[in-house]
């Protein structure tokens, strides 16, 4: 699964236990754009990625790649995406999305242990790493 800056930057924030509220009070950034960012409803710019990547204390390429891949990924990032569709797990599970298996839609609590079990396999792999 490809990661994008919003996912980014919420396990940096989380991980560190602080709040949107915080980050965002610290980073002088409306608490609705992080929340947005955090959502990828939309992207933050290169200035205000900069500022997060100051704040957090570590170099803002990584977090430029992903959101800005073409001008800031490495040419093998580049290839490994292209052509390729990005669908975030995330959106699997939403309440907007039916879940088929076999040509038939799943019932919501076939779908919420699937979201669970999917999650505990990120969240494996986060603690592995």
């Amino acid at each position: 699964m490809t990661e994008t800056v919003g996912s980014a930057l919420r396990h940096i924030r989380k991980g560190r236990g602080e709040s949107i509220v915080a980050v965002a009070k610290a980073t002088h950034t409306s608490p609705a754009s992080f929340t947005k960012w955090e959502n990828d409803q939309t992207v933050p710019s290169e200035r205000s990625i900069r500022k997060l990547a100051d704040y957090y204390d570590m170099a803002p390429t990584s977090l430029l790649a992903l959101a800005y891949p073409t001008k800031y990924a490495t040419p093998t990032e580049q290839l490994s995406m292209a052509g390729k569709t990005l669908i975030r797990a995330e959106d699997l599970f939403s309440s907007d999305t039916v879940l088929t298996y076999d040509g038939h839609a799943l019932p919501d609590d076939r779908k919420q242990l699937i979201a669970a079990f999917t999650a505990g396999l990120f969240l494996r792999s986060k603690q592995s790493n």
